[in-house]
């Protein structure tokens, strides 16, 4: 949501990956069909309104990057059948482990984003912070249940997640940012103890 807004408001998409974003259409198909299939009640919550907004994203990032979203509708609608191959052959099982796949290949093309030191100021960072705790509950929610696709699939994402996080908002110059008031004295008090360990090391070093 954090991204659709961003776009929405904002005309500027530099850093975002169209590639990753039509993978992450794909990857919230590919977990909603899995949930649907096997009637769990967390995987639709969660996958519905996670799909249309990656379905919205990936229009909205074809308009304002300039590119074309008929390659995009394509993938969408082959994959449809793909699914239904895959479950008709291998089950449910089947459709969880093609879902681990895409879910852990669609960071990759904003990983390359990153890696090349491209702007990155068209990402909305609270995505891939809601990213990271949704990956994690997600984790722990697969542990529980015994479903280990979402398992993998959830820990590499928040993984993933972190190194574009980093990269995109620097921990020093959050950390910065937070000690000069930027988000007001409960960002402050958020850094304090950061503040204080560095003078106590400076002091020991000293």
């Amino acid at each position: 949501m954090p991204q659709v807004v961003r776009l929405v408001r904002d005309p500027d998409a530099t850093g975002l990956s169209y590639s990753s974003a039509v993978l992450g259409a794909l990857a919230s198909g590919t977990w909603l069909s899995y949930g649907a299939v096997l009637r769990d009640p967390a995987q639709l919550v969660a996958n519905v309104p996670g799909f249309l907004c990656a379905v919205v994203t990936v229009v909205l990032a074809a308009r304002r990057l300039g590119l074309r979203l008929a390659p995009a509708v394509v993938a969408l609608v082959a994959w449809a059948p793909l699914l239904a191959g895959a479950l008709a052959v291998g089950g449910v099982g089947l459709v969880g482990a093609l879902g681990t796949v895409v879910s852990l290949v669609k960071m990759l093309p904003q990983i390359r984003t990153v890696v090349r030191r491209e702007p990155l100021h068209g990402l909305a960072p609270a995505t891939f912070v809601l990213t990271q705790v949704s990956g994690g509950l997600w984790a722990v929610y697969g542990a529980a249940t015994g479903q280990w696709s979402v398992v993998v699939c959830s820990v590499v994402t928040v993984v993933l997640a972190g190194v574009v996080l980093a990269r995109r908002c620097p921990p020093l110059a959050v950390a910065r940012a937070l000690h000069d008031g930027r988000f007001g004295v409960p960002g402050r008090l958020l850094v304090r103890p950061l503040v204080l360990a560095r003078r106590a090391t400076l002091t020991l070093a000293a």
